[in-house]
This record gives structure tokens, C-alpha cells and sequence, in this order.
């Protein structure tokens, strides 16, 4: 309704209702569409996974480069340290690389269920079943941390304790990987700890 001269209101002519109605309409927010509403979570799922995948390139890179420091120490030198190192370099490299291979293959399917249960019935129950899954993975770097600062004290031990060749050898493969352990667990506990937060 509008003032009239009189001091009374007039209603508003039906043209004028039928306008503001129009207007009313054109300005409320469309609703997103299901595509827009879901992209946010797809994209968080994918993005964690592929920090997943870098670090595993990255051990593997990281294995090659160590085995062939390895095998060109052991070819120049011929040494007990040269055989500590190399059998030590060897060993963990088959760990880690076996390790990041089945990481790999896991994950390869787990990413397609996450993103495909997304706007789907059974969306909560697979977040859900996520959400326990990297709330272990993050409990578990703690110990990991406990593990390197183990083996880097039984390390500098023996190399305290013995002046042979092979365990120097030895050690020094064992330190190199404490080091490679711990800089990968921190960005990969900083990774998951943000991923955790953010998952629905």
C-alpha cells in the first residue's frame, strides 16, 4: 500500500503487485546446482590423495638416488663401510618402495569410491568410514616419531661404541632414513591433520 493525500493508505494496483512480485523473484540467489554443491568435497578428496601420490614419487625418486650413491660407493671403494651402507640402502629401499607401491594401488580405488559416493545415499556412510580411517592413520605418527628417535639413538650407539667399517656403514644407511622418515611423516601428518578437519 502507499500514503495517500488524506494521510490514509491506497492499496497498490494489481500492475504493481504483479511488478514487485516479478522483481521479488529475479533478485532471491539461485540455488547451485548439484555439480557446484559437490565440486568443494571432490576436490578436497582429490587434492589429499594426490599429496599421497607426490609423496610416494618422492620415496621412490629418493630410493633410486640412495641405491645408486650405493652401488657407485661400493664399485669405488670396495669397503666394509661400502657393504654396510649398501645392504642397509638396499633393504629399506625394498621396504619403502614395496610399501608405496601397495599405497598406490590402494588409493587408486579408494579416491574412485570417495568421489563417487559424493551426492550419492550412501555418501555419509563411506565419509564416515573415511573419516575413522585417517583418524587412525594420524593417531599412528606419534609412534612413527618414537620408531625414528629409536633407531636414530641405537645408530648413534653403534657408531659410538665401534669403529668397524661395515657398522659405520650400516648406521649411516639407518640415519639417512630416520631423516628421510621424519620429513616425510611431517607433511604427511600436516596433510592428513588438515584433511581430517575438513571432511564433513
Amino acid at each position: 500500500s502507499v500514503p495517500s493525500g488524506s494521510g490514509r493508505t491506497k492499496p497498490l494496483p494489481i500492475g504493481a503487485l504483479h511488478m514487485l512480485l516479478s522483481v521479488t523473484r529475479a533478485t532471491k540467489r539461485v540455488p547451485m546446482n548439484p555439480t557446484e554443491t559437490f565440486a568443494p568435497l571432490q576436490s578436497l578428496i582429490r587434492e589429499y590423495f594426490k599429496g599421497e601420490y607426490n609423496e610416494m614419487m618422492l620415496i621412490f625418486a629418493g630410493s633410486a638416488a640412495l641405491t645408486s650413491i650405493a652401488v657407485w660407493l661400493w664399485v669405488a671403494t670396495r669397503s666394509g663401510f661400502a657393504v654396510g651402507f649398501g645392504v642397509t640402502v638396499l633393504a629399506t629401499a625394498m621396504l619403502l618402495c614395496g610399501t608405496a607401491a601397495s599405497l598406490l594401488v590402494r588409493d587408486k580405488g579408494l579416491v574412485e569410491e570417495l568421489t563417487l559416493s559424493i551426492g550419492k545415499p550412501q555418501q555419509s556412510q563411506v565419509l564416515a568410514k573415511e573419516r575413522a580411517r585417517i583418524e587412525v592413520v594420524v593417531s599412528k605418527y606419534l609412534y612413527y616419531r618414537y620408531s625414528a628417535a629409536v633407531l636414530a639413538a641405537l645408530s648413534v650407539l653403534g657408531l659410538l661404541l665401534t669403529s668397524r667399517g661395515w657398522v659405520h656403514g650400516v648406521v649411516t644407511g639407518l640415519l639417512l632414513l630416520v631423516v628421510a622418515q621424519v620429513v616425510i611423516d611431517h607433511f604427511s601428518e600436516q596433510r592428513a591433520t588438515q584433511y581430517l578437519a575438513a571432511l564433513p
